[in-house]
C-alpha cells in the first residue's frame, strides 16, 4: 500500500512538473532577449542617420531613415506580441507598451518632415529643429523601453530558472522515495543499463589508446560521405604506420610498446582538430579522417605529425630510441567512396615505407 502510495505521488509530482516545464519552455526568453538585443540596435542608428542628415541631407541618408523608419513598427509589435504570449504579468510590462505607442504616434510627425526635406538645398534652423525634436523623442523612448525590456527579461528567465530548480528538487525528492521503495530493482535495471553502455563504447573505442576503432572510424566516413554527397565538401584521409616498431616490443618488451602507442596516440589527438577522427586500425597502424580538408590540409598536418614524432620522447628505458612514422596522404576525389579513400592511402602509405620512411606521401 505504501509502495501505491509512492507511485501515485510520483506520477502525480512528474504531471505537475511536465505542465509547469511545457508552460515555461512555451515562454521562450531567450529568443525574445535575442529579438530585443536586435531592436536596441535602431535607436543608435536612428541618432546617426539623423546627425548625418543634419550635416548633409543626400539621397543616401534619407533613404536609410526611411528604412529605419519603417521597420522600427514591425520591431515594436513583434516586441509586443513576443509579450503578450509571454508567461509574463501583463503589468510588469504595461508602461512598456504604452511607450512603444506612443513612439508608434510619433512616427507620422516623422515621416512628414523627412518627406519635406530634400538632398539639394541646406535644411533651414526650423527644419533641423523639425527634424531633431522628434527624431531624438523615438530615439530615447526606443533605448529606455529596450533596455527595460531587456531587464526584464533577463529577471524573468532567472525566475523560470529558480522555479525549475524548485520543481526538479521536489520531484528529485519523490523520486528519491521511489527509489527506495523498489531499490534493488532499480540498481540491477543500472548495472545492465552501465554493462551495455561499457560494451557500447567498447565496440567503438580502441581498449589501449582510447582513439577511434575501425568500426567507429567507418561510422564517422559513411556520415561525412553522405555529408559530402549533398554538400560537395572535401574529404582527406591519412593512414599512418610507426616504423620499425616491432623492434620496440622486440628489444624492450609489449608494456613499453603499449606505452609508445599510447604516447603516439597522443600525439596524433594534439596535432588533429576536434573535428577530425582519429582511429587505431590495429597493432601500430593508425588512421586519420579529415572532413572539409582537401589533400593540401592533409598534407600540412601530415607534415606536423612527421616533425613531432621525430620529437616525441619515449617512456621508459626506450628514451634513447628515435621514433619516426610513414603516412599515406589521400584525398577523396567525386564519386569515390570511403573504401577507395582508404585504398589510394593504403598504396601511398606503402610507397612511403618503400621509400624510406619517415616520409608522407601523397
Amino acid at each position: 500500500m505504501t509502495y501505491l502510495f509512492i507511485v501515485l505521488a510520483c506520477l502525480i509530482a512528474f504531471g505537475v512538473y511536465l505542465s509547469e516545464a511545457r508552460r515555461l519552455i512555451g515562454a521562450n526568453y531567450t529568443a525574445m532577449v535575442t529579438d530585443v538585443v536586435r531592436a536596441q540596435e535602431d535607436p543608435e542608428r536612428l541618432r546617426l542617420i539623423l546627425d548625418s542628415l543634419l550635416d548633409s541631407p543626400d539621397t543616401i541618408h534619407l533613404q536609410q531613415l526611411n528604412d529605419l523608419l519603417w521597420r522600427i513598427p514591425l520591431r515594436m509589435q513583434g516586441v509586443k506580441s513576443q509579450l503578450q504570449r509571454s508567461e509574463i504579468a501583463p503589468a510588469r510590462y504595461q508602461p512598456l507598451i504604452e511607450e512603444l505607442d506612443t513612439i508608434n504616434r510619433q512616427l507620422p510627425a516623422l515621416e512628414q518632415v523627412i518627406a519635406n526635406v530634400t538632398s539639394d538645398r541646406v535644411m533651414t534652423q526650423a527644419e533641423r529643429r523639425a527634424l531633431l525634436n522628434p527624431g531624438r523623442d523615438i530615439e530615447e523612448g526606443l533605448a529606455w523601453v529596450y533596455s527595460e525590456l531587456n531587464e526584464l527579461l533577463h529577471r524573468a528567465s532567472a525566475e523560470q530558472r529558480r522555479l525549475m530548480q524548485r520543481l526538479t528538487l521536489a520531484l528529485a525528492a519523490l523520486l528519491l522515495m521511489l527509489v527506495v521503495a523498489i531499490g534493488l530493482a532499480l540498481l540491477m535495471l543500472y548495472r545492465l543499463n552501465t554493462q551495455r553502455e561499457l560494451m557500447r563504447r567498447q565496440s567503438r573505442t580502441d581498449e589501449l589508446t582510447g582513439l577511434h576503432n575501425r568500426r567507429r572510424l567507418l561510422e564517422d566516413a559513411d556520415y561525412h560521405f553522405q555529408r559530402r554527397d549533398r554538400h560537395a565538401s572535401p574529404i582527406s584521409m591519412l593512414l599512418l604506420d610507426l616504423d620499425h616498431f616491432k623492434q620496440i616490443n622486440d628489444a624492450f618488451g609489449h608494456p613499453v610498446g603499449d606505452q609508445v602507442l599510447i604516447a603516439f596516440a597522443n600525439l596524433l589527438l594534439e596535432c588533429s582538430r576536434q573535428t577530425d577522427s582519429v582511429a587505431r586500425m590495429g597493432g601500430e597502424e593508425f588512421a586519420i579522417l579529415l572532413p572539409f580538408s582537401n589533400g593540401l590540409a592533409a598534407q600540412r598536418l601530415a607534415q606536423r605529425i612527421l616533425a613531432a614524432t621525430r620529437e616525441m620522447p619515449l617512456p621508459g628505458p626506450a628514451q634513447g630510441r628515435r621514433l619516426t612514422v610513414s603516412i599515406g596522404v589521400a584525398e577523396a576525389e567525386e564519386g569515390d567512396d570511403f573504401d577507395r579513400l582508404y585504398h589510394q592511402a593504403d598504396q601511398r602509405l606503402y610507397r612511403a615505407k618503400a621509400r624510406g620512411r619517415d616520409r608522407a606521401i601523397e
